[in-house]
């Protein structure tokens, strides 16, 4: 069975092939030194045009990036890796320290997590227009007909779409040249940790309360008016989820991505929620916190529960449905360094800002014939 030759792979073969040609012209057809030698300048101009590993050349761009080095260098060949140029004179960062900024974004909020939502990222930093379409299914169905015959009186679905643009987040972090520096690893762990708080946090808090138009549209929003009060003030009980889970028609309800979503003082009143035998309706289904057999999330973002307020806002007991209508889209995150900016520099301070896109839309093909979410508000 063959094995795939690189090009360097080939050319040293071949130089191999070469070299046992002045072996045999050599005396006595023995190794000579014009052979060694002929090998050893192979090997050598092969290694001069080798290529560093991926991880090594992430790592050397952070680090001359973070020493303060000039980054048009690298544009102009100091590294091979394709860092492009962002709108704010930025970079892309490497694809996996944006992936770790992403995973880290999900641990914060559920709505930033590709197995809750409908969750499309982006390669690059642009969004460009990106129309999602959809067929509005709730009254179509097939029609029966007789052997031979055609289909008649058949309404076809009416198709629909959204549209998802992009808005721009952006999060700084000043850092002291010397912890540059000093702890570079720290330093990169830090800053990736601290990025995906900050986007979690400002995108996540519009993915829920956005408007849909100087903002992405948030769950609350597309969900709608309260479609039910709990009913009593301070408690949880069987009565309330029932209500609320068949407020959503079968067909979401059966979706692997139909939750609960709460803010954590409704989660606090869920898990001290029982049924008529006092068993507690909170259960633990393959490692997740599950009500009625849908998943329980957590969300930050969602209006807290306040007993001052006169009436509770929607959502300040639940949002409950299919959340893969929610549909999240995110660019790849773009990073710049200032280290001459006022207010910074004279402290011996760099100024890095993460840059990132993020659009969103709750995505109802049947213009509220069949919602695929709804919202629920706790008793005043």
């Amino acid at each position: 069975m063959s094995k795939y030759l690189t090009p360097a792979m080939q050319e040293l073969r071949a130089a191999l092939v070469e070299a046992d040609e002045i072996t045999k012209r050599s005396e006595g057809g023995r190794p000579s030194e014009a052979r060694l030698n002929f090998l050893l300048a192979k090997i050598k101009s092969l290694n001069a045009g080798a290529v560093v590993p991926v991880n090594e050349q992430r790592d050397e761009f952070f680090r001359a990036l973070f020493a303060g080095k000039e980054t048009r260098a690298m544009q102009e060949g100091a590294q091979t890796l394709a860092y492009t140029q962002g709108a704010e004179g930025g970079y892309l960062v490497p694809q996996e320290f944006h992936d770790e900024v992403a995973f880290g974004m999900a641990q914060f909020d559920p709505l930033l997590d590709a197995s809750v939502v409908t969750l499309i990222q982006s390669d690059t930093f642009a969004l460009p227009p990106y129309t999602i379409p959809g067929w509005d299914l709730s009254t179509f169905a097939a029609t029966k007909v007789a052997e031979g015959a055609q289909q008649v009186g058949a309404v076809p679905p009416t198709v629909s779409g959204v549209t998802l643009n992009g808005y721009k987040y952006k999060a700084s972090l000043p850092v002291t040249m010397e912890l540059e520096q000093d702890s570079f690893q720290p330093m990169l762990k830090l800053i990736t940790a601290a990025y995906a708080v900050g986007f979690a946090r400002g995108i996540g808090a519009d993915l829920v309360l956005g408007n849909g138009t100087t903002a992405p549209q948030g769950a609350l929003v597309g969900a709608g008016a309260s479609a039910y009060t709990t009913a009593a003030a301070g408690v949880l009980s069987l009565n309330d989820f029932e209500a609320v889970y068949f407020k959503v028609n079968r067909f979401h309800r059966n979706s692997l991505k139909c939750a609960w979503l709460m803010n954590d003082a409704a989660y606090q009143m869920a898990r001290k929620s029982v049924d008529a035998s006092g068993n507690p309706l909170l259960k633990l289904i393959k490692d997740k916190e599950t009500i009625m057999g849908k998943p329980v999330l957590v969300s930050p973002s969602l209006p807290q529960y306040n007993a001052s307020l006169g009436t509770q806002a929607a959502g300040s007991f639940c949002v409950f449905g299919d959340l893969s209508h929610m549909y999240v889209r995110v660019s790849k995150t773009v990073v710049t360094r200032q280290w001459q900016l006022p207010g910074y520099v004279e402290n011996g301070m760099a100024l890095y800002t993460g840059i990132m896109r993020a659009d969103a839309k709750v995505f109802d093909p049947t213009s509220g014939n069949s919602v695929p979410l709804v919202s629920a508000s706790l008793h005043s």
